[in-house]
């Protein structure tokens, strides 16, 4: 009895330090699969790469089904529009906008917005727009032609 007891209060012991290694930090890049195209890859990460954005964090996650990359940007509306109008030249790439309300809290600051890759959907970049953001203002927000352009 004392040993299933030790078994399992090693195995909780484990269970965080196991789920931390499924995500990893990561600075102004995307971990695009193996197979990948590298001319897409290479013009996406032209636009997360450009200065012209603030980059705050990036993060690559390991949870299956869904394995992909996020990328946490700062600024204002006219740089929003800039790199809305930088993702939407990228050939054969689709953009998904997602709104949502982040946080901004002692537990979590959510940035203006967010780029995210999925390994699930490589032809499909999503980005997270922050309704809440304080240096967003949506009604300024320029939405270019949709779909893009051929």
């Amino acid at each position: 009895m004392q040993s299933a007891k030790f078994i399992w209060l090693l195995l909780l012991c484990l269970t965080p330090l196991s789920s931390d290694a499924l995500s990893r930090s990561i600075h102004r890049d995307i971990e695009f699969p193996k197979d990948y195209d590298p001319k897409k890859a290479e013009a996406i990460r032209k636009v997360v790469r450009d200065e012209r954005f603030k980059f705050v964090d990036g993060i690559v996650s390991y949870w299956p089904p869904d394995w992909g990359t996020r990328l946490s940007f700062e600024g204002d509306t006219q740089s929003l529009n800039e790199f809305i109008g930088e993702l939407r030249k990228l050939p054969g790439i689709g953009l998904r906008l997602v709104l949502y309300k982040g946080r901004d809290d002692e537990r979590r600051r959510d940035s203006s917005w967010q780029l995210d890759f999925s390994h699930a959907r490589p032809n499909q970049l999503a980005l997270y727009l922050n309704l809440n953001s304080p240096s967003l203002d949506f009604y300024k927000i320029t939405f270019p032609e949709w779909p893009a352009p051929q």
